[in-house]
């Protein structure tokens, strides 16, 4: 057997099974990511079966956020390594979701002051009481990055349908679970019990006015109160709590922890 018998994939080839564009193979293999073992004595290369597995590798990483710079170190390093690193990757993907939130929420709300029947527009001062000082950045940067999916259009819709006395009662509804889930933390009620399910269930209630909450999708925004800090002005030590709380009644709905997804 020669040297190019152990080679079986043109660029071309290795392209359309990887779906990448040859391009991308040229990138990938200027950077070292994907070198094609062998080359043809007119300089064409020429992939082996151990390079496209290596190259499948790099799309799944690469669609579970990766950047490309990483994802060499991670193919080749040893088992404990490539954990340890797609754990870091995980916290990197809940501070993204926690960012989008709070974007998401921080343009609802402006878009309801602008959408009131009055037909009056908030002020540039009012913004800026609401917001912060960083409202400018939050409005720009949702509508550039997240505008076009689904969830965005649906917080636009059901919260543009909102009537003044709606934003006071969501207001007092989340009021009134912050103070529920302060007393059943201090009365240590347990996690998957009737109160436990009275608790999660006012929690979903905060959220349902600004967007549609499957519980899927509330395991994945508690777990983002524990990886983000800035959650803890709203729900303070808490957080923690709450998670058990309603990963305990997903799991008693037929959710796996282990693999919750957006939906």
């Amino acid at each position: 057997m020669t040297e190019y018998d152990q080679a079986e994939y043109t660029i071309g080839e290795a392209a359309e099974i990887l779906q990448v564009s040859t391009r991308t193979l040229r990138h990938w293999d200027d950077i070292e990511l994907l070198t094609p073992s062998w080359r043809t004595w007119g300089d064409h290369r020429l992939y082996s079966e151990e390079d496209m597995e290596r190259g499948m590798n790099i799309l799944i990483y690469r669609g579970a956020g990766v950047a490309l710079k990483d994802i060499a170190e991670l193919i080749d390093a040893t088992s404990s390594s490539r954990a340890a690193i797609l754990r870091n990757q995980r916290k990197l993907l809940l501070d993204k979701v926690s960012h989008m939130q709070e974007l998401i929420t921080a343009v609802d709300t402006l878009l309801t002051a602008e959408t009131l029947k009055e037909g009056k527009t908030m002020s540039t001062e009012d913004k800026i009481a609401l917001f912060g000082e960083n409202w400018p950045v939050y409005d720009e940067e949702a509508r550039q990055r997240w505008g076009d999916t689904e969830d965005y259009a649906e917080n636009q819709k059901m919260v543009a349908q909102m009537s003044k006395e709606d934003i006071r009662a969501a207001k007092q509804v989340a009021k009134e679970f912050k103070q529920m889930l302060i007393d059943a933390h201090s009365h240590a009620i347990a996690p998957g019990s009737k109160e436990a399910e009275e608790v999660v269930d006012k929690h979903m209630a905060t959220i349902s006015p600004y967007m549609p909450l499957s519980r899927s999708k509330q395991v994945l925004l508690a777990r983002m109160y524990v990886a983000d800090e800035r959650f803890a002005e709203a729900y303070g030590d808490h957080r923690q709590y709450l998670l058990e709380l309603i990963e305990a009644q997903a799991q008693a709905e037929g959710i796996d922890l282990s693999n919750v997804a957006w939906e």
